[in-house]
């Protein structure tokens, strides 16, 4: 039975049809396609609780049924940096915010300055 899964990475969403028999190496197999990116490239994150910031790696070799990755899920992708130095921290963006240089939303102390100004 196909599912959908969110692949995310900063103010990028990609929409996947996979399988639950799918691994995880399938699934950048699939991002490979769309992104260009070699699957060596690329981590696939889950995160631990919904909001609380921290993911874990997905294994290559384990299907996403046994990974707990269900219909709608919410899927992060990390790119290997350029220096191979290990993979970039996962960044996700609301729809709309904006980011600063040093990768924080500041979008609150904006919306407090703006509501001063009035």
């Amino acid at each position: 039975m196909s599912m959908y899964i969110r692949v995310k990475r900063q103010k990028t969403t990609v929409f996947l049809q996979v399988e639950p028999t799918d691994t995880v190496l399938e699934v950048k197999q699939k991002l490979q396609a769309l992104l260009d990116k070699a699957p060596g490239k690329l981590q696939l994150l889950k995160e631990v609780r919904e909001a609380s910031g921290q993911y874990l790696p997905l294994d290559d070799a384990k299907k996403l049924a046994d990974l707990k990755v269900e219909n709608d899920d919410v899927v992060a992708m990390a790119y290997l940096k350029e220096d191979g130095s290990g993979y970039e921290s996962v960044k996700i963006y609301a729809p709309g915010a904006e980011d600063v240089a040093d990768g924080s939303n500041d979008g609150a102390a904006k919306q407090e300055a703006k509501q001063e100004a009035q």
